[in-house]
Parts: structure tokens; C-alpha cells; sequence
């Protein structure tokens, strides 16, 4: 499929994610968006094109999931009531201690299930085993920003010299040999938990290859307290004052920022990667992303693992940003629908490193379409509206990335789902009984 035509009832166009097309239809040639707009108009331009007949359904650009750890996914719900730190030193670690690198491949293509059926075309993931999400991320057809994980004592290497030595010369290999759906960026864990030291050769190995760091900062109160007392600064300030910040920086959380951290990030080449629902369930805050907007930080929308926030839908994600935005600003207009649709989409890809235009002609071919029948749908007074506020990723029923077909008509058109469920499920329960759960 590298010829397409698409009729939608509603197409949401343009890089604005402003423009609402009623009736209209899409040509795709090759990976590129090559016509959209009035379907008589469109019409004119086909020759010999697949035809995707939509017309009870809504096109709009792609979602990006710009955080995730995603061989979490075996890891959904195995605790939900703890803190940060109990969370992870009780559960998540040893958890994690006992996967090997197929449970990481296999956990990675349950993720990809998941993304995929939500719509989501590509993610900006920070975890052990990249090659493992690597091969099952090429196997399902979609896009990823893979930073491998540098801290101490993972299950792939072992202590902190021996990780940092793997990932380096993993990033060197795979940096200079861009792939159009697949990249490499550095993961760094957080400043409390990789030495000084080690994030300087992290940076320059970034500035060697031009790539994003990607690290967690500032999610908790009492992470930028123990900072402040063992580091001298708060996590944005210390990483700032080492220098770190003169590289690309995708900060995930960014909850408890200062004024004088948001104008660091505001002259550094910084996006702060929102995880919203995470952050509530884990009772870490609100990050203040209107207060970031306005700054003209960049902004991108996660859902952080599955161990954490239990799924990867990204609809739900945008709607509960929007929503605490409004709340925390105590002002209903912070958030209007086409940026918060932004938010999950162009500035997405942005932060993933790829340029897209939305649905606009000479865009890349990113799309999902959903479904309108389900009756939160009606009446569709104001369909961007209906999107952001009253639909859900159930209702996705297609996904176009590069201009491939990858999830049609509710099929998934590259993996096998039934064969890795089965397997996903027989690996967590080993783990679990290992652990004594």
C-alpha cells in the first residue's frame, strides 16, 4: 500500500491541527501526503489509488507517546498504591532484575499492540534492552526514539561501568546510520542516580552524534530536595550548571520547576515530556505546561510506563493534560482543543525528531482515524471537541504510518496479536512466582 486515497466524514487539518474538513479525503504517494481537502476536489487527482472508504470516521494527525518505558507493559498493575519510592525499589526493580532480553522483546511488541490500537504512530522510549525494543518496534512498522538506560545494576549489564560501556558503544553503532522510523538518542536515568562524571561523557557522546538526552528531572518534591542537599542545585540547575544543557534535553516530568529553572530551559534546547495521569497516580504533582507554553518551552505528551500508569493511550492523556491545566491556572482558555491536540501530535514528532506538517499536502503520511458511531460522538456540534473530551482510543480504527497501513479496519496488519498476548502472560507470571507474588 504506497498509493492512498482516504474519504473521512471529517478530516482535522493543517499544522495547526485548526483546520476541520468536512466531507474531504487524503492521497498519499509513497510515505508523503500529496492532496487533502473537499472530496469532489480530491477526487480529480486519483489514479490507480488504494481506496480506504472512511466516511463515518474522523482522520486526524498521528498521536506520539513521548515517554515511555515500554517493556513495562508486563509489569501493568502488578502495584498501584505506593509512592515513588517504594514503588520502585520494592516492586519495579526486582521486577525488572529477572527480565531477559526476549521478555523485553516480547513485553516491547505488547506495547507496540497497544500503541498501535490507540493510534499512536511512534515513542520516545527510555529503557534497557533498546535492541530488543528495536527489533519488535521493526517488526510492528512504527516509529521510535530509542534512548537506552544508563544507571547502575540493570539486568542487561550489570553496575553503572559496565552499562555505560554497552550503551556507548550501542548509541555509536546505531547513531550514524539513521533509519526514516527508528532512532537512538542517550538515556540517562536521572541526576540522583548517574554520577557527575558519567553525564559528561553521556553529553559528549551527544554532541558527537547530535543526539537527544533524555532523562528524567524534577518529578517528585523530595528528588529536588535531596538534590538540593547532596548536588548543590535543583536536578535542572545541576544538569545546567555541568553543562549538560547546551545538548538537546527531553526532561521527563519536569513536575516542581522554579522560575529561575523555567528560564534555563527556555534558552536551552529543552522539551519537557508531560506524564500527567502518571504523575497523579503516583501522587508526584501537576507539572505547570500552560506556565511552559507560554515561555515557548517545547512540550510533548507521555503516559510514562505501563508499570506506572497502566496503558498508553494517548486520547486519555491529552484529555486529563488539558484538564489540569485549567485547574492549576484557574483559567479555562489556557488550553484551547487544537493545542491540546498539538500537544500529542506535532510536537510530538518534534520531539521525536521528525518535521510534520499535520495533515497538510508534502506532510509526512502519519494518520489515525477513528470511528464515530459510538454515541459520544453525537451530535457532532463541534468535532474537535468530540475528540479531545468525549472519545476514546477504542474508537480508533486505522493507522497510517509512512504511509503504510498498519492497523486497518480494527486488524492489525504486522503482528501477531493472539501469539504474543499468550506469551506476554506466561512470562509475567513466571517472574511474579519467582518473586513470590
Amino acid at each position: 500500500m504506497s498509493d492512498l486515497f482516504i474519504e473521512c466524514k471529517y478530516i482535522i487539518a493543517g499544522s495547526d491541527c485548526n483546520t476541520i474538513i468536512r466531507d474531504g479525503a487524503i492521497i498519499i504517494e509513497n510515505n508523503q501526503i500529496v492532496a487533502v481537502g473537499k472530496t469532489e476536489e480530491v477526487k480529480k487527482l486519483l489514479a490507480g489509488h488504494d481506496k480506504l472508504e472512511r466516511t463515518n470516521h474522523i482522520a486526524i494527525p498521528s498521536y506520539i507517546n513521548a515517554h515511555t518505558h515500554l517493556p513495562e507493559t508486563l509489569l501493568r498493575g502488578i502495584c498501584d498504591n505506593e509512592k515513588l519510592d517504594t514503588w520502585l525499589n520494592d516492586f519495579i526493580w526486582p521486577f525488572e532484575m529477572r527480565m531477559s532480553s526476549e521478555d523485553a522483546y516480547y513485553g516491547a511488541l505488547l506495547g507496540c499492540l497497544e500503541l498501535i490500537e490507540a493510534g499512536v504512530a511512534g515513542f520516545i522510549d527510555q529503557y534497557f534492552y533498546a535492541e530488543s525494543i528495536e527489533k519488535a518496534v521493526t517488526e510492528a512498522g512504527i516509529r521510535a526514539l530509542l534512548c537506552p538506560s544508563v544507571f547502575d545494576n540493570t539486568p542487561e549489564s550489570g553496575n553503572l561501568d559496565n552499562t555505560w560501556k554497552h550503551v556507548r558503544n550501542l548509541v555509536s553503532s546505531k547513531a550514524s546510520n539513521k533509519n526514516n522510523l527508528i532512532n537512538y538518542g542517550i538515556g540517562p536515568h536521572a541526576p540522583y542516580s548517574v554520577p557527575e562524571d558519567c553525564l559528561l561523557e553521556i553529553k559528549d557522546l551527544a554532541a558527537k552524534y547530535s543526539i537527544p538526552i533524555h532523562i528524567h528531572l524534577n518529578e517528585i518534591v523530595k528528588e529536588v530536595e535531596e538534590a538540593k542537599e547532596k548536588l548543590g542545585d535543583t536536578p535542572i540547575e545541576y544538569i545546567h550548571k555541568i553543562g549538560l544543557t547546551e545538548e538537546k534535553i527531553l526532561g521527563a516530568h519536569c513536575v516542581h520547576t522554579t522560575d529561575r529553572e523555567r528560564e534555563i530551559m527556555r534558552k536551552s534546547n529543552f522539551t519537557v515530556l508531560h506524564n500527567p495521569q502518571s504523575n497523579l497516580k503516583m501522587t508526584s504533582g501537576i507539572a505547570p505546561i500552560y506556565k511552559y507554553l507560554d515561555l515557548g518551552i517545547d512540550v510533548a505528551v507521555g503516559t510514562d510506563g505501563n508499570a506506572s500508569n497502566n496503558d498508553l493511550g494517548m486520547i486519555e492523556e491529552l484529555t486529563t493534560s488539558a484538564m489540569l491545566q485549567k485547574y492549576l491556572a484557574n483559567n479555562p482558555k489556557v488550553m484551547e482543543n487544537a493545542n491540546v491536540l498539538k500537544l500529542g501530535t506535532i510536537y510530538g514528532m518534534k520531539a521525536l525528531g521528525t518535521e510534520s506538517k499535520g495533515i497538510s499536502e508534502n506532510s509526512i503520511a502519519d494518520i489515525t482515524i477513528l470511528s464515530l458511531e459510538k454515541s459520544h460522538w453525537w451530535p457532532q456540534n463541534d468535532p474537535l471537541s468530540n475528540l479531545i473530551y468525549s472519545s476514546s482510543s477504542s474508537d480508533v480504527t486505522d493507522l497510517i504510518v509512512n504511509g503504510k497501513g498498519v492497523y486497518l479496519n480494527k486488524e492489525h496488519q504486522s503482528l501477531d496479536k493472539e501469539r504474543i498476548i499468550e506469551k506476554c502472560s506466561s512470562i509475567a507470571h513466571k517472574i511474579l512466582t519467582e518473586m513470590g507474588n
